[in-house]
């Protein structure tokens, strides 16, 4: 493999680690603990969670890892076919996420932003355990981009 392509491929697979790492993150320790909690402070945690930092790197690690595994299945298509089905598993986990995020958990969060922290809808725990739903539908793709990725770079 040249040099050119084991960058491609480390690169790919650190975006796709720390994206999968800060999903599994949330759904194992932050879901948890706002289930945890009363609706007031539950919806704190939520809203403290949506500070910005995360959607710093994981936005963009997400965007590299998907183009770069793009890249690496067109360089890759007609020297090594069998990396190619990984990286488009790969890819098909990273679509998930990107879906999930996009059509569902950014809108319950700018749902969530909007509510009065005295005035919280009745509905609070249908609308926690959907998004947390979502959010391990969202974590599962993650792993399944993660795993596409790790198995194109060791074939």
């Amino acid at each position: 493999m040249t040099l050119i392509l084991q960058v491609l491929h480390f690169v790919n697979i650190f975006a796709a680690a720390l994206v999968a790492g800060g999903l599994v993150f949330v759904l194992m320790v932050i879901v948890p603990a706002k289930r945890a909690l009363p609706p007031r402070p539950s919806v704190e945690v939520h809203l403290a969670m949506l500070c910005g930092q995360p959607d710093r790197y994981m936005k963009p690690l997400g965007i590299i890892s998907g183009l770069l595994a793009i890249a690496l299945v067109v360089l890759l298509r007609e020297a090594t076919p069998v990396k190619v089905a990984p990286l488009l598993v790969g890819l098909v986990g990273s679509l998930g996420v990107f879906i999930t995020s996009h059509f569902f958990n950014v809108q319950t969060n700018r749902q969530i932003e909007s509510w009065s922290l005295d005035a919280l809808p009745p509905n609070y725990p249908e609308v926690r355990n959907r998004w947390d739903r979502v959010h391990a539908i969202r974590t599962a793709a993650g792993l399944l981009a993660l795993a596409g990725y790790i198995t194109s770079c060791t074939l």
